[in-house]
């Protein structure tokens, strides 16, 4: 093709280097294929960076080497061949990257990859050990081959997303899919050498096969995940006990070793498959900082152990953070038994305004730490009315509802805002507004992430660089995109700000009074207005009550207990002559209890047992005595 003929072709297209895009136009039409000049003008008008798509393509057709050609005159046949890799050349260097190392990739995307739908994780496990399944047991050419499956897939996910402009919900299923599938394939592979060393690992002296579970937790625990997310794991495994001893033909006889040694092991040789990069890559981050203890736990525990903890010692925080918890690989049936042992502590059938406190705090200070950064108002994840405005808002209602409301308890945050909906926790226009700009800022998290395969949420700086990611993104350019962008966070904050002065059981100052590190000066008030002449004796006795003496002090399960029925209790006491008397007697007789629990949780299944209680207490005290010895009674004079 002549110069002229190179000009009239491409003339008018915003190059920000002619010279370079001259010289590259020269060495892409060298092959002279009929037709690929029209083809490759037209992409190249509509790119949203023509010179990135013209180095990649020259990059790229030097890759194919003596396919090169061949690829010229496929492109010159199919429009759409030439508007997908023209898309992924010019939006993303990541993806450049992997089509100019693996060019065979592009012609499988086209002729062969599934692009209308997610794929499943059996789909996705099956392909990755197809090539050799007895290899794939070997643990070093497993990771290999789940490193390059992963460039493959997610090369795929990235053309659905760009090209085929599938939903949003069904892209991040499809990450969230390859995820599990390496998690489950490298469990796989790492069981198998580490039980060819030690032994299969057994329940007690009953010597049932133990068995593991992973849950995932944030984005992946609601099959929401992003182009570049971390994933947070809890690894669990069924009860105490040992392998049976290891070794074989050509292995020397090995030691038997705890059940926790063996999935502690476990659990580290499944980070490493996921996190050691090597020239293929790697495969995602792991991030174990939500197991019970934190950086300072196990890497695995018992399920049994992880109930203790989170009853005992779990943290506001910690709760919020277990709604989106999802069993997904090892044992399915173990991580479900563990979550439905977990439900009453993740959604309380009433719940208190401490711990709702407790998570509005958490998030005052991360809002402060962005702002203190100054990208507030560009921060897509984090920054006021971003994804995180959303997540926050979403889980607060299921908290406060869903231990009432089955429905709520989803770690999805559409299929919660959904629900939310539906259960009149949101008005319609309220969740019709929270799903579409979610969906709008999770469209625009993914292409940050893709543009560079790094974990980014903060929208350019640059002007020139913001206007070409808005038009990446279907708009006219930078000043149209924030206006959108600017209308819809505003609308975000203002129904998060509707929920942030949410209340629980709404008796804030009730769960100040039983907090043992609080003066109480305000709550002490409150029971002078209640009719309590000695406030502070009042408050001495309620602590007893709440948190049991120091010697011998209740569990938190027990304090939360108590929490909940002291509402009605107080509101009983006010209606005696003598709330603080009858109050000590409550108390003496309780002490006589070796289970107040039991006590409390009954009452707190019909707190009208309260004033029917106070007024014993306040009449006989013989008869409340009988009453207590044997709390199934109360039953009977409640019925």
């Amino acid at each position: 093709m002549t110069q002229t003929n190179h000009t009239a072709c491409f003339a008018g297209i915003p190059f920000a280097d002619a010279e370079g895009a001259a010289r590259r136009l020269e060495s892409v039409l060298r092959h002279g294929v009929h037709g690929f000049s029209k083809g490759l003008a037209l992409s190249l008008r509509k790119a949203s960076n023509p010179d990135r798509e013209l180095v990649g393509l020259d990059r790229y057709l030097d890759a194919c080497g003596t396919a090169a050609e061949d690829e010229v005159r496929h492109m010159a046949a199919e429009a759409g061949y030439v508007r997908m890799l023209g898309i992924l050349l010019s939006q993303s260097t990541f993806l450049t990257d992997i089509v100019c190392r693996h060019p065979e990739f592009v012609r499988w995307l086209w002729d062969t990859a599934p692009l209308d739908r997610a794929r499943t994780r059996a789909e996705m496990m099956a392909d990755i050990l197809e090539p050799d399944e007895e290899a794939g047991c070997d643990f070093d050419v497993c990771c290999k081959a789940m490193r390059c499956f992963r460039k493959r897939e997610i090369l795929r996910i990235a053309v659905r997303e760009m090209d085929r402009h599938a939903p949003m919900e069904s892209v991040t299923k499809d990450l969230s899919n390859l995820a599990d599938a390496a998690i489950e394939t490298a469990i796989r592979c790492a069981w198998h050498t580490i039980e060819a060393r030690f032994g299969k690992p057994e329940d007690g002296p009953e010597g049932r096969p133990a068995a593991f579970t992973v849950l995932a937790m944030g984005k992946l625990g609601g099959r929401e995940l992003n182009f570049s997310s971390d994933i947070d794991l809890l690894f669990f495994y069924s009860n105490e006990g040992k392998t049976a001893g290891g070794g074989g033909p050509g292995m020397p006889r090995r030691r038997s070793i705890s059940n926790g040694e063996f999935f502690c092991k476990l659990g580290e040789w499944v980070i490493k498959a996921l996190t050691d990069a090597t020239a293929d890559g790697f495969l995602f981050r792991v991030d174990m900082r939500l197991r019970p203890h934190g950086r300072d736990g196990a890497l695995a525990v018992t399920v049994d152990s992880a109930v203790d903890y989170y009853v005992n010692y779990g943290r506001a925080w910690e709760r919020q953070a277990l709604i989106k918890a999802r069993p997904c690989a090892g044992d399915e049936a173990l991580g479900k038994q563990f979550l439905e042992r977990m439900r009453p502590f993740v959604y309380p059938k009433y719940f208190d305004d401490e711990t709702l406190e407790d998570i509005r705090e958490t998030k005052r200070q991360l809002e402060a730490s962005i702002e203190s950064q100054g990208i507030s108002e560009r921060e897509v994840k984090l920054g006021r009315g971003g994804i995180r405005d959303i997540e926050f808002t979403v889980q607060m209602l299921q908290l406060v509802n869903g231990g009432r409301a089955p429905a709520l308890r989803t770690s999805n945050t559409l299929a919660a805002i959904e629900a939310l909906g539906k259960h009149g926790e949101l008005a319609p226009f309220e969740a019709e507004a929270l799903r579409a700009h979610y969906i709008f800022l999770r469209q625009a998290e993914h292409r940050l992430q893709i543009e560079g395969g790094q974990q980014v949420h903060a929208l350019p700086e640059d002007a020139a660089a913001l206007d070409e990611f808005a038009r990446r993104l279907g708009h006219s350019g930078a000043e149209s995109y924030m206006t959108r962008y600017k209308e819809r966070c505003e609308e975000i904050r203002g129904i998060l700000e509707r929920f942030l002065a949410l209340k629980g059981a709404g008796h804030l100052w009730l769960t100040d009074l039983l907090n043992p590190r609080s003066d109480a000066a305000e709550s002490l008030c409150q029971l002078v207005q209640m009719g309590f002449q000695d406030p502070a004796r009042a408050r001495t006795e309620l602590l007893l009550l709440a948190h049991g003496p120091k010697a011998r002090p209740f569990g938190l399960g027990v304090s939360q207990g108590f929490g909940e029925i002291a509402p009605f209790l107080l509101k009983a006491l006010s209606h005696t002559r003598h709330p603080g008397v009858v109050l000590m007697r409550f108390g003496q007789i309780l002490q006589k209890i070796n289970a107040p629990g039991t006590i409390y949780e009954l009452l707190k299944q019909s707190p009208e047992l309260c004033h029917f209680m106070v007024t014993l207490v306040s009449n006989s005290e013989y008869l409340c005595s009988i009453l207590m010895r044997d709390p199934g009674l109360l039953d009977t004079v409640s019925s």
